[in-house]
């Protein structure tokens, strides 16, 4: 592109010398038309726009993308020829130039423009490109360093948000420049006027696109949510949240083992409708069989039928869940400041210090604990919590390739499939058994993350779409691994916790749904396997992932007096949770809003903690 764009230049420059034409502002344009244009054919021929060989330095290695270049610097060589005719005629005539208060006010205008259209773009763009979004999630990811996101969604953001925007600002800038500089001679003897007052029509300009744009942005993401969480105060915690770490947990002798599997976009709602889901065939047979007919299932549905819990905000994405369903609180960037937030760093020295989790009840009672995933951990703060909140040996995609399980440059996915993971557990957790401690094994799947989960050449086809054929595949993985530990010596001593982290966020995948079945009430699946526990009410339950924190202790035989640990209730005994106390509209709606408690007593050291140094300062 740029070889190019040099030889456009070489021939404009020719041209606009001949005709006497000023250089630097038809270079200018020439730049900020030509690479637009040519980014424009390149996405209607579906090719890559990330492609920066062809992009800088390697442009006979891609024919393709170099003729459509070739092509958009023919059209602008020929508007160019056009407008020195029409200049040449008479019918277009140059009235100004800017000096350089307006080419100041202009490029004001320019980086306004971009921004305010960034904006929108980006805001429409996540909240229609993935479903189950809420502010809170993008604050905090926003917070998140880049390393360990999926490429797929990096380069997705390129092709749309940032590429509409980029064409946006262009043509409107083009359009600007032109009319700012230029004159329409449509009767002889016409006067030319001279445009004196550009700098307060490009600054009004500039703030009028940049609220435009901001304003859409606003009302894509939702005004109600933005003003709950930066301007509404809650009381929930000031009220309701028990510090862990100051009530007396009674073990039982022989402690339990615990496997606590994380199961990535897994819902109830996979399951077909005689059974409480949604789909016409179930995607989920093994799971479904688990939880009605071998485990202890907790369900917002009637008996009989599968559920599950409730999404909240703070425990809507995959780290956020993780953190809440194991330490009773959900995760937020404290005042949705991002410039001081400490969870931007890459390795946090203080993640969410004021929590005391169920890694750390664990830690204290001897355990030995091992977090497993295929992704990388740093990504989200997830190794620096797991790390800082029970010492789990991290057993992520760089172990992987450390223990030489995986080649050197291996990278599917999110880092490696599921396939090797499973294979992978079977080694730790035999490895955890042989020691003499009871151990607590955490895994994460991926598979069936959005969009559209991974598939191979040996997932089973059976439904004509490859979400519905990962998600039938992995349920079909997790049945085949509950099957290998029964046969295991150390499973009669282990409880296993099946729970999924949040709804799916593939967005067209429920998009019918959610028009034919406006009164459906999609859950997040869980199962409590091998606990001899018994609950006093099980269906028709409302909760969250709070609410596994302490469940997940009593599950293993752990006494908790007052039944409740953080906001969480232990959902095997006879106490509601807050969420069945307040209704679930208005437990979510406080899940939104900012807390002093929050940010003092469970953030503390971190965000708060920079906060009032500098407010000192």
């Amino acid at each position: 592109m740029l070889f190019i764009l040099c030889l456009l230049i070489l021939l404009s420059y020719i041209s606009l010398k001949k005709n006497n034409e000023k250089i630097f502002p038809s270079f200018f344009i020439l730049i900020i038309s030509h690479i637009p244009l040519s980014f424009v054919l390149w996405r209607l021929f579906d090719r890559a726009l990330l492609n920066w060989p062809a992009i800088v330095y390697a442009p006979m290695s891609y024919p393709e993308n170099t003729l459509l270049c070739i092509l958009a610097a023919v059209i602008i060589y020929s508007l160019l020829q056009l407008y020195l005719f029409a200049t040449n005629k008479g019918y277009i005539v140059r009235s100004n130039y800017f000096n350089k208060r307006q080419w100041f006010t202009f490029i004001f205008l320019l980086i306004f423009i971009f921004t305010g259209s960034l904006a929108y773009t980006s805001s429409y763009w996540t909240m229609h490109d993935m479903g189950n979004v809420r502010f809170d999630q993008i604050v905090y990811i926003m917070s998140q360093p880049l390393q360990g996101t999926d490429p797929e969604k990096i380069r997705e953001f390129v092709a749309r948000p940032l590429f509409i925007a980029f064409v946006f600002t262009a043509s409107s800038i083009l359009v600007i420049y032109f009319l700012a500089t230029h004159q329409f001679i449509l009767r002889k003897n016409q006067p030319i006027k001279k445009k004196k007052v550009l700098s307060p029509v490009f600054l009004f300009l500039g703030v009028l696109l940049f609220s435009s744009g901001l304003s859409l942005g606003i009302r894509e993401i939702g005004y109600a949510d933005m003003k709950a969480y930066y301007f509404e105060d809650t009381k929930i915690y000031d009220q309701y949240y028990v510090d862990p770490a100051k009530v007396k947990l009674q073990f039982p002798e022989k402690k339990r083992n615990l496997v606590y599997i994380f199961l990535e976009s897994m819902e109830s709602s996979y399951a077909d409708k005689s059974v409480g889901g949604i789909e016409d065939k179930n995607l989920i047979p093994h799971l479904t069989d688990l939880a009605l007919k071998e485990g202890k299932q907790f369900s917002n549905a009637e008996s009989g039928k599968l559920g599950g819990m409730m999404q909240i905000p703070g425990a809507n994405q995959t780290a956020s869940s993780m953190v809440a369903q194991t330490s009773g609180a959900p995760l937020r960037a404290s005042n949705g400041v991002l410039d001081i937030n400490n969870y931007g760093m890459q390795e946090p020295d203080s993640f969410f210090p004021g929590v005391y989790s169920l890694g750390e009840v664990l830690e204290k009672e001897n355990y030995n604990q091992v977090l497993l995933m295929g992704s990388k951990a740093g990504f989200a703060g997830r190794r620096a919590y797991f790390n800082q909140h029970g010492n789990y040996g991290i057993r992520d995609y760089y172990w992987a390739k450390n223990q030489g399980l995986i080649p050197e440059d291996y990278y599917e996915w999110w880092g490696y499939e599921d396939d090797k993971l499973f294979d992978f557990a079977q080694d730790s957790l035999t490895e955890l058994a042989d020691k003499k401690e009871p151990f607590n094994f955490t895994m994460l799947t991926a598979d069936t993350h959005f969009e559209d989960g991974y598939a191979t050449d040996q997932t089973p086809n059976l439904f004509n779409d490859q979400y519905s054929n990962v998600i039938h595949d992995s349920d079909k993985k997790i049945g085949e691994f509950l099957q290998w530990m029964k046969k295991q010596p150390f499973y009669d001593n282990t409880t296993v916790v099946l729970v999924g982290d949040h709804l799916t966020m593939d967005k067209d995948f429920f998009e019918d749904v959610d028009a034919n079945y406006p009164n459906y009430q999609r859950s997040v699946y869980n199962v409590f396997l091998n606990t001899d526990k018994t609950s006093a009410k099980d269906n028709q339950r409302l909760f969250s992932a709070v609410d596994m924190y302490p469940s997940t202790l009593a599950s293993l035989g752990v006494k908790i007096p007052g039944e409740r640990l953080g906001l969480g209730v232990n959902l095997f005994s006879d106490k509601q949770t807050l969420m069945e106390k307040m209704g679930y509209k208005k437990f979510e709606q406080e899940m939104t809003k900012r807390s002093d408690y929050y940010d003092k007593n469970l953030m503390q050291g971190s965000d708060y903690d920079v906060e009032r140094k500098k407010d000192q300062e």
